[in-house]
């Protein structure tokens, strides 16, 4: 099954702890940071749309691109006033207008699992910039992999189904497979496989130099501090060339 075709129904459940609240604040207050005079906003791998809602209600325009139309049924319940949502591929997709701070978090950037993809993703980003925009995004690190998931299995229920969640680190290939297998009341099960690539820092300065980005700030785990070895999300904050 197409990852996050199942998963979406039960996503804001397994996220429940989240702090979106908090979370928004780093985010905007990053693109108050480094944008002059922000308008528009452009999330990609906006999976159910829980930052829309709130950059909307602080009078922002908001798009939103996921190529889920599982997981945006669920985002357009919340697409109202500003934001608005969009079925498209990261790897290519165009908008009519430049926008002035483009992110992506939740280690979206993770699942392109090539420097081909990410390159594509990166080009498509390109498009919807001028000369003053600014693209964040965040990479999940093998620390947080190995402190966090590798080997182990989580279950959860939620409306009378249960959900497993497994996950093995290929540390040779760099990959993380996780496997989620949702079981009915009834005893009827689909599994979703997920895979994602962990990249080093080096790695990904090589891809944006490649595609004529410029980093700004590397900082670490949502805050204004340089990465480290215990670092779980890297953040990149970039503009073109």
């Amino acid at each position: 099954m197409k990852p996050y075709t199942e998963l979406a129904e039960s996503y804001d459940y397994l996220l429940r702890h989240v702090d979106y609240d908090q979370w928004y604040f780093y985010i905007s207050s990053l693109m108050i940071r480094y944008v002059n005079d922000p308008r528009t906003v452009l999330e990609l791998g906006c999976g159910t749309g829980k930052f829309g809602p709130k950059f909307s209600a602080e009078e922002f325009i908001i798009y939103g691109i996921d190529n889920s139309l599982d997981m945006l049924r669920v985002a357009k319940i919340r697409a109202f006033k500003n934001f608005r949502v969009i079925c498209a591929d990261m790897k290519n997709f165009a908008l009519s207008k430049k926008i002035d701070f483009i992110f992506s978090v939740h280690d979206t950037m993770n699942y392109f699992l090539t420097y081909s993809d990410l390159k594509s993703v990166l080009r498509s980003v390109r498009g919807v910039m001028h000369d003053k925009s600014i693209f964040m995004f965040d990479i999940t690190t093998s620390h947080n992999i190995d402190k966090n998931f590798d080997g182990k299995t989580t279950e959860y229920h939620f409306r009378g189904s249960s959900i497993e969640w497994s996950n093995t680190f290929d540390r040779k290939k760099s990959l993380v497979k996780s496997t989620l297998t949702f079981t009915t009341p009834e005893g009827a099960s689909t599994t979703e496989t997920h895979f994602q690539r962990i990249y080093r820092i080096n790695q990904i300065k090589k891809i944006l130099a490649s595609e004529k980005f410029i980093i700004l700030d590397i900082f670490g785990d949502y805050g204004f501090s340089d990465p480290d070895d215990k670092t779980v999300m890297i953040n990149f904050i970039t503009r073109k060339s």
